[in-house]
Protein backbone atom coordinates (compact mmCIF):
# COMPACT_ATOMS: atom_id res chain seq x y z
CA UNK A 1 0.00 0.00 0.00
CA UNK A 2 1.39 3.62 -0.31
CA UNK A 3 0.05 6.68 0.59
CA UNK A 4 0.40 10.03 -0.77
CA UNK A 5 -0.94 14.08 0.38
CA UNK A 6 -2.64 15.96 -2.58
CA UNK A 7 -0.69 19.36 -1.66
CA UNK A 8 -2.79 21.30 -3.45
CA UNK A 9 -5.85 20.27 -0.94
CA UNK A 10 -4.04 19.57 2.39
CA UNK A 11 -5.06 22.51 4.24
CA UNK A 12 -2.20 22.14 7.34
CA UNK A 13 -4.49 20.61 9.59
CA UNK A 14 -2.34 18.50 10.75
CA UNK A 15 -4.24 15.62 12.07
CA UNK A 16 -2.84 12.67 9.46
CA UNK A 17 1.17 14.19 11.47
CA UNK A 18 -0.85 13.31 14.56
CA UNK A 19 -2.18 10.13 13.42
CA UNK A 20 0.72 8.67 12.10
CA UNK A 21 3.88 10.01 12.23
CA UNK A 22 5.58 7.35 11.13
CA UNK A 23 4.60 7.60 7.54
CA UNK A 24 3.42 11.17 7.63
CA UNK A 25 5.34 14.31 8.36
CA UNK A 26 5.51 18.47 7.47
CA UNK A 27 7.78 19.58 4.79
CA UNK A 28 10.76 21.59 6.63
CA UNK A 29 9.17 25.21 7.00
CA UNK A 30 5.55 24.50 5.93
CA UNK A 31 2.75 23.10 7.09
CA UNK A 32 2.33 21.44 4.17
CA UNK A 33 2.80 17.19 4.77
CA UNK A 34 4.04 14.66 2.84
CA UNK A 35 4.37 10.88 2.64
CA UNK A 36 7.83 10.06 3.79
CA UNK A 37 7.86 6.20 3.21
CA UNK A 38 7.57 5.05 -0.62
CA UNK A 39 5.61 1.63 0.92
CA UNK A 40 3.27 1.73 4.14
CA UNK A 41 4.48 -1.56 5.87
CA UNK A 42 1.70 -3.41 7.29
CA UNK A 43 1.78 -2.59 10.64
CA UNK A 44 0.74 1.00 9.68
CA UNK A 45 -1.75 0.47 7.31
CA UNK A 46 -4.40 0.75 9.60
CA UNK A 47 -3.17 4.14 10.66
CA UNK A 48 -2.55 5.62 7.73
CA UNK A 49 -6.64 4.54 6.50
CA UNK A 50 -7.08 6.46 9.66
CA UNK A 51 -5.62 9.64 8.54
CA UNK A 52 -7.00 9.63 5.26
CA UNK A 53 -10.62 9.02 6.59
CA UNK A 54 -10.25 11.96 9.09
CA UNK A 55 -8.33 14.26 7.21
CA UNK A 56 -10.73 16.82 6.49
CA UNK A 57 -9.62 18.27 2.97
CA UNK A 58 -9.54 14.59 1.22
CA UNK A 59 -6.07 15.18 0.64
CA UNK A 60 -4.32 11.89 1.56
CA UNK A 61 -4.57 9.19 -0.91
CA UNK A 62 -4.74 5.70 -0.52
CA UNK A 63 -3.08 2.98 -3.07
CA UNK A 64 -3.00 -0.28 -3.09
Amino acid sequence: MKAEVDETKCGTVGLCVKICPEVFRFHPGSKKAYAMLPEVPPHLQAKCIEAAEKCPNDAIIIRY
